[in-house]
């Protein structure tokens, strides 16, 4: 019995696809890579650029064969998993210190996402630091206090934090 779980449990993984969108600038996919444990990324592991094509990257997720998708942007990676969220409505959501879009909604995203933020990281841009307040707001509302973390590392040293505590 324990090695038949162990074996439903290594499927589950192997048919899981992550998606990462990095950020601007130091974040791109090469960065976003060694953010992450290496026992986090394999062949299953798609790891994107902030300005990435949504419909191109929607394309390859149909292009797979997969049981659950994992979505995780970085800063302004963040819009693209609002983006793909109306779309594929991914098993979880990491967003990591993001920048959110004027028109965002939770639309497809499912009750265990992730909010993972340092609201005074974006001192300089009022209304991304007032949207994700929203979001915060919105997301502890819908989906309960679990699915925000606050905390106060800077910005870059925020999505190795996230991908050792939460993924």
């Amino acid at each position: 019995m324990k090695g038949l779980i162990k074996k439903i449990l290594r499927e589950q993984i192997n048919n899981t696809v992550l998606v990462v969108f990095g950020g601007i600038n130091y974040a791109t996919p090469e960065w976003m890579e060694s953010q992450m444990p290496t026992n986090m990324i394999n062949n299953n592991t798609i790891i994107k650029s902030f300005d990435s094509n949504i419909d191109e990257v929607i394309d390859e997720l149909n292009g797979l064969e997969y049981s659950r998708l994992q979505v995780v942007g970085f800063s302004a990676g963040g819009r693209n998993v609002f983006k793909l969220a109306k779309v594929k409505n991914p098993d979880f959501i990491g967003l990591i210190d993001p920048t959110v879009p004027i028109s965002w909604s939770l639309e497809g995203f499912p009750s265990n996402s992730i909010l993972f933020f340092n609201n005074n990281n974006w001192d300089s841009y009022p209304d991304i630091k007032e949207r994700q307040k929203d979001l915060a707001s919105n997301m502890k509302e819908k989906f309960g206090d679990e699915s925000v973390k606050k905390t106060e590392l800077n910005h870059k040293d925020i999505p190795k934090e996230f991908f050792e505590t939460y993924m």
